[in-house]
């Protein structure tokens, strides 16, 4: 799996994406033990924190469990279909919120060039 580089939102929110896909659609069953933090940072070539970040939403979403020294397994769908309900009710704050996460990461990029255009501008180098 890929993560995709026109996808606004942050690395740890589109491999959450791509495995709570895999949740709902059976392709993981419950039981199945998920890819460990490490696997997965280099399934999708990213730093580990964000592989463990991206678990840390799947397990507060409910869909999954993890097991010290064991790992993170997909909870039985009776179990995270109770949670999912309580999500729902909070899903437009959710979504809301994801907006704005994505809005702010395009000011902070649009602050990043023109810091760096001024910066530029202050050492006498011109674009």
């Amino acid at each position: 799996m890929e993560l995709s580089p026109d996808d606004p939102r942050p690395a740890y929110l589109q491999i959450a994406a791509a495995l709570r896909e895999q949740i709902l659609d059976g392709r993981l069953e419950p039981g199945s033990r998920l890819p460990s933090g490490r696997e997965l940072a280099k399934e999708f070539g990213t730093a580990l924190m964000t592989a463990q970040n991206a678990l840390r939403v799947l397990r507060d979403e409910g869909l999954v469990s993890p097991q010290q020294g064991r790992g993170v397994f997909v909870r039985p769908a009776e179990l995270h279909e109770a949670d999912t309900q309580v999500h729902h009710a909070q899903a437009p704050l959710a979504s809301q919120l994801e907006a704005i996460l994505v809005e702010l990461l395009k000011v902070n990029q649009r602050l990043a060039a023109i810091e760096r255009r001024l910066d530029n501008e202050a050492h006498g180098v011109v674009d």
